[in-house]
């Protein structure tokens, strides 16, 4: 024997701690359930993103927010938060010169054992896949970097990102099906604009533009996305292009969900001050 002892940790002992990390993941679910932003996520997604942050050792308000999502049971993740978890774990990404708007090549290499991964995401494979929508008209470089990333997450890196290795679009897919029109896992109520057909008439000033735009920026991620998906789905590519005759409901929803979205961030600052 050493002069050190060794101090056993009993089965009891475990349990008693997820016991214990349990009541505290459900008292914060409570408390964030006040609030109408978090209410539309659920108190059962708030559970489990909260749960599997704590197992990936995020922040329960990093991953609220925007770094991990919850979609039809299963938890999802940006792959901003990919990329910052791998890279805090010592591995490193390269994204290869020869990447452009129409393929992105990102390399992988693990530091515990030199493993290296190749993953080269195409324009043409997003065609193949059916999801060339118009948002990889708009944003092909950024969308093709998502897919890689999650890609070579999955592949090279799964015990980082512990089965959380898809992004909410691909939870989104997913959970509809391939055959499914696009649409929104949960459009808040709020967010639901009408399908009438936007008419060419007048559209906003710069500088009722601006106003939506500053609003828009205070809002959920969630409520950006949905924006942006209806923009999309009507051709009209920006809120620049808005018409004039919709400028009251949409200042008026985005208000709303800016003030209840600030307020939910508020909330979690204080409960993690608080833990």
């Amino acid at each position: 024997m050493t002069s050190k002892q060794l101090t056993l940790i009993q089965p009891e002992d475990h349990f008693g701690s997820a016991l214990k990390e349990i009541e505290q993941t459900e008292k914060m679910c409570g408390m964030l359930m006040k609030t109408a932003h978090y209410q539309k996520m659920g108190q059962e997604g708030i559970f489990a993103i909260v749960s599997k942050a704590k197992s990936l050792g995020i922040n329960p308000l990093e991953a609220l927010n925007g770094g991990l999502y919850f979609v039809q049971g299963k938890v999802g993740m940006s792959s901003e938060m990919m990329a910052c978890l791998i890279r805090q774990a010592g591995h490193s990404i390269t994204k290869d010169a020869k990447s452009n708007n129409s393929q992105v090549i990102l390399h992988g290499k693990r530091a515990d054992n030199g493993d290296t991964w190749t993953i080269v995401f195409s324009m043409e494979d997003a065609k193949r896949a059916g999801i060339a929508k118009m948002m990889y008209d708009k944003y092909p470089g950024v969308m093709l970097y998502n897919r890689a990333m999650s890609m070579l997450a999955r592949q090279l890196f799964p015990d980082v990102i512990k089965g959380a290795g898809y992004t909410h679009d691909e939870l989104r897919e997913i959970a509809r099906g391939k055959d499914e029109a696009p649409r929104f896992e949960t459009k808040p109520e709020e967010l639901q604009m009408s399908d009438a057909k936007v008419e060419e008439e007048k559209l906003i000033s710069s500088e009722q533009y601006d106003e939506l735009a500053a609003l828009l920026e205070k809002c959920s991620p969630d409520c950006q996305q949905a924006i942006n998906d209806w923009l999309v789905s009507k051709q009209m590519n920006s809120l620049q292009n808005l018409p004039l005759k919709m400028y009251e409901s949409v200042k008026g929803k985005l208000t709303k969900n800016s003030v209840e979205y600030q307020q939910s961030v508020t909330l979690i600052e204080e409960i993690a001050v608080e833990a």
